[in-house]
């Protein structure tokens, strides 16, 4: 723990402002406020039948969340000011594409009718939408990897370089009597676990094995996250802007979790903050897959204990 103590002691020593950062709270804060309370994710940017206008404007509520802190960050910046950087906007504007076009399910759209006449289609849709983001998130991201000079050999933090990965395994136990807590919460139990949302009879495969390949699917979407928000988001475009691309991804990944308990989008503030934090002086992603993963799955166990 004292390598992450380090880390963060760093962050707050160097080029920090205390001003910026209470005004990206606020501002985040705000957003999650009205959100819950006028349901503006569900009734203004929620995607309906994988329609092209509908990923645009989920597109326009990330790009909200991105340039807002992007600019609350530059007021309090002498010189380099990251509104200014070019490269960073424009990478910044791909990711939240991706982001979008991963977020709405869009391929599904694609999909579905190759499903469509299995007695197994529920099962299926809800695992193949999962590992959608091969396509949605790891293919574009590689992609650009290969054809752009400037993230290399980094690989988005993919790289072990050396990393320590115990101390990670002890934020997993700092976060269990967390998540057992909300596992006595309401609006947790109405949307955990995720299992038990849906319909899996007539799928001809036993209760357990649906159970583990669903999970390990659900698990899997977790990793093109880590890869996008701090691999891409946080060690890619800190290439252009140094430590200033953590508050703008932290803001985009508390727009993520819109449509989930508010107590998780709330947590996802401080959760993202950290492993952005992590990501951006360790220079890798593994501790922020471990830590996703174990809460994650965490929270699903801990809904399968209450029911």
């Amino acid at each position: 723990m004292k390598v992450f103590l380090n880390y963060f002691l760093d962050y707050f020593r160097k080029d920090f402002s205390l001003i910026a950062h209470l005004l990206t709270l606020t501002f985040i804060g705000i957003c999650i406020f009205l959100n819950y309370e006028y349901e503006v994710y569900s009734h203004h940017f929620r995607v309906i039948n994988y329609s092209e206008l509908g990923v645009l404007k989920l597109w326009s509520m990330y790009a909200f969340a991105f340039i807002v802190p992007v600019i609350i960050v530059s007021l309090f910046q002498k010189d380099n000011k990251i509104i200014y950087n070019r490269k960073y906007l424009l990478f910044g504007s791909l990711a939240l594409a991706i982001i979008a076009f991963d977020s709405s399910y869009y391929l599904l759209k694609y999909v579905r009718p190759l499903l469509s006449g299995s007695n197994s289609y529920a099962f299926l849709y809800s695992c193949v939408s999962n590992l959608l983001s091969l396509a949605s998130v790891m293919l574009p991201v590689f992609l650009i990897y290969t054809l752009v000079k400037y993230f290399k050999p980094e690989l988005y933090g993919l790289r072990l370089n050396g990393a320590n990965l115990k101390p990670y395994l002890w934020m997993i136990l700092i976060m269990i009597p967390i998540v057992a807590l909300a596992a006595f919460d309401g609006d947790f139990l109405n949307y955990y676990p995720t299992y038990y949302k849906r319909d899996f009879s007539g799928s001809g495969l036993s209760e357990n094995t649906k159970m583990w390949l669903f999970e390990l699917c659900y698990g899997f979407d977790f990793i093109s996250v880590e890869l996008l928000f701090r691999g891409f988001m946080v060690i890619a475009l800190s290439r252009f802007v140094g430590k200033d691309a953590i508050l703008p991804m932290v803001a985009c990944y508390a727009f993520l979790h819109f449509g989930k308990p508010m107590m998780e989008t709330v947590g996802s503030v401080f959760g993202g903050f950290a492993l952005g934090v992590l990501a951006y002086k360790s220079r890798n992603i593994y501790g922020g897959i471990i830590v996703h993963l174990g809460v994650a799955w965490g929270m699903e166990l801990a809904a399968f204990t209450q029911l």
